[in-house]
């Protein structure tokens, strides 16, 4: 709670998500509307994920396992490497006990010792919610998208409880859910929960006080951008589809994603641009559609800027999230057994000569521009909690 000694003003603000760049990288345009009202902000990642953040104006707290331990962790526990095709109860595993396990006692003492007053997190990080419970202070659950998962995040959160109780700490609810997602990307029948608060999505890009390297100029028509995130970019599945859309002119742009090089992709490097990682709305200018793995930052983010897209889903929750940008007209999606060179090179010749994809896409990117700012955001919960 607040200290007596504190201006009660000024807020400390404890921001932590699953070690990802899809999980982590959405909190920040809310972490920095805060550093802009002068709260001290802090942001806790296992220490790989520090150099992510070492320009950002808040502290960096290094604490957690890191994703390759708790990954061997479940294999030891359960036979089943959760980045193939493991079974419901191993990813509950993963992201509930194995991770809480490894990470609940270090990051309670940085935690405690950093003293928030509030803590936000992602739907799926459980070790936040478990410091919040621990430190006794309110939490604020910050989505990812629509609430595609919403069977998933039950049986994870009724996992979490029982774990909690494990280390005598007591499972509470969230007091706000602070939603990224459009009223038209949202799943058929959803009901807002208590403490909703919508809050306006942005595509990630540099600190104010940083330059961002721009992306390189394309020449070909037209203007592709293939992102398929940090963790799904497989130069195996993506060089066929760069190789179709080269030959037909297409002018591409491509990440390499954390773990690739261009050397790994067997293209005409002439005719493709490949950028390591950059800020998304660097990645987005001048491009008239996006292909993508339907990551809901992907998603958003494109279509923030009124840009529309073609999906092929990979894992996690991007076959949800691609149906719901497909349900809305601003997206074509290719199921897995359908993705081929042919079908992408196909879906992207038909967004582009129907205008009816990019006039969907600019609906979506009106009701996003509609929706409160994170600015707006910040001082709604900062009232609310002082």
């Amino acid at each position: 709670m607040l200290s007596d000694q504190r201006d009660v003003e000024r807020m400390r603000i404890l921001f932590t998500g699953v070690p990802g760049h899809g999980h982590l990288l959405p909190l920040l345009p809310l972490a920095r509307a805060f550093g802009r009202r002068t709260d001290d902000v802090a942001i806790m990642v296992p220490r790989t994920y520090v150099p992510v953040f070492a320009e950002e104006d808040m502290d960096v707290l290094p604490a957690g396992a890191e994703n390759p331990t708790v990954i061997d962790e479940v294999i030891r526990r359960t036979g089943e490497d959760v980045r193939g095709d493991a079974t419901r109860e191993t990813m509950v595993e993963a992201f509930t006990t194995a991770r809480i396990d490894l990470s609940a006692d270090e990051c309670l003492s940085a935690a405690r010792e950093w003293r928030p007053d509030l803590i936000v997190h992602d739907p799926m990080d459980y070790v936040g919610q478990f410091l919040a419970a621990a430190c006794d202070v309110p939490r604020a659950v910050h989505t990812f998208g629509s609430d595609v998962s919403a069977d998933f995040i039950r049986a994870t959160t009724e996992r979490a409880v029982k774990d909690f109780e494990g280390r005598g700490v007591w499972w509470r609810r969230a007091s706000r859910v602070l939603d990224i997602c459009p009223s038209v990307l949202q799943v058929d029948g959803w009901q807002a929960p208590p403490g909703w608060l919508s809050l306006r999505p942005e595509a990630h890009r540099a600190p104010d006080t940083v330059a961002s390297r721009t992306a390189k100029p394309l020449t070909g028509v037209p203007r592709v951008l293939l992102t398929f995130g940090t963790v799904y970019t497989n130069p195996e599945v993506l060089s066929p589809l760069l190789r179709e859309l080269a030959a037909r002119g297409a002018g591409l742009r491509v990440t390499t994603g954390t773990t690739t090089s261009p050397d790994d992709f067997a293209v005409d490097h002439d005719l493709v641009t490949f950028e390591d990682f950059l800020p998304y709305d660097e990645l987005l200018k001048d491009i008239d559609v996006v292909v993508a793995h339907g990551g809901s930052g992907t998603s958003l983010g494109a279509l923030a800027a009124g840009i529309p897209l073609v999906l092929a889903p990979q894992g996690a929750d991007q076959g949800g999230q691609a149906e719901r940008a497909a349900a809305a007209g601003a997206a074509i999606l290719i199921a897995p057994e359908e993705l081929s060179p042919g079908a992408v090179a196909r879906a992207v010749a038909d967004v582009l000569g129907q205008p009816g994809y990019r006039t969907s896409a600019g609906k979506v990117a009106d009701q996003i521009a509609a929706m409160p700012s994170p600015d707006e955001v910040a001082a709604n919960l900062a009232s609310a909690l002082t």
